[in-house]
């Protein structure tokens, strides 16, 4: 679904795109993101959520949890500077309790953030950038060691990083 809309009031000749994406990544797995992108995009980011990064968003483009996360309400920031924006979910095996707890440094993990890399890049045909911020930088991190080289990621970055989880362990495994 798409939905051509004007965020920047100041500048509303800024229009934008927004629509919800189910790509398939798995065999029986769609990963889901919220995309915006500005009619002349330079670029493109991949925003992933701290917390248990289950989302829950709608077909509509309904964040059912994270609104509040920094990079969720910062979405439109990006935008602005003419990024295509994909803020996205837990996959569809992850819908429910942990959500992203755990699986976030797995490889059913980069595969799906490889599929989104793979479909932005064919949309935008520009660079790729994945930014994380508090757990979220473990996903961030963790797809950049893993697709170095592979799938055309230009670079990461990472804000309130986490550095051990709560029993003191470090939180990024380095395989």
């Amino acid at each position: 679904m798409s939905v051509l809309a004007c965020f920047n009031r100041k500048r509303c000749d800024a229009q934008v795109i927004e629509r919800v994406v189910d790509i398939p990544t798995r065999p029986g797995v769609v990963q889901r993101f919220v995309c915006l992108t500005p009619l002349r995009p330079r670029a493109a980011v991949i925003l992933f959520a701290g917390g248990h990064g289950g989302l829950q968003i709608s077909p509509q483009g309904v964040f059912h949890w994270g609104r509040g996360n920094f990079l969720v309400r910062s979405r439109q920031l990006f935008v602005d500077q003419n990024f295509v924006v994909a803020v996205v979910d837990a996959p569809s095996d992850r819908q429910r309790p942990p959500y992203l707890s755990g699986f976030r440094q797995t490889p059913e993990h980069v595969a799906d953030i490889g599929a989104v890399i793979a479909w932005l890049r064919e949309q935008t045909k520009g660079p790729v950038w994945l930014v994380g911020t508090s757990r979220g930088t473990e996903s961030a991190a963790f797809v950049a060691i893993h697709l170095a080289g592979q799938a055309g990621l230009n670079g990461i970055v990472l804000t309130s990083t986490i550095l051990a989880d709560g029993e003191g362990e470090p939180s990024l495994t380095w395989t």
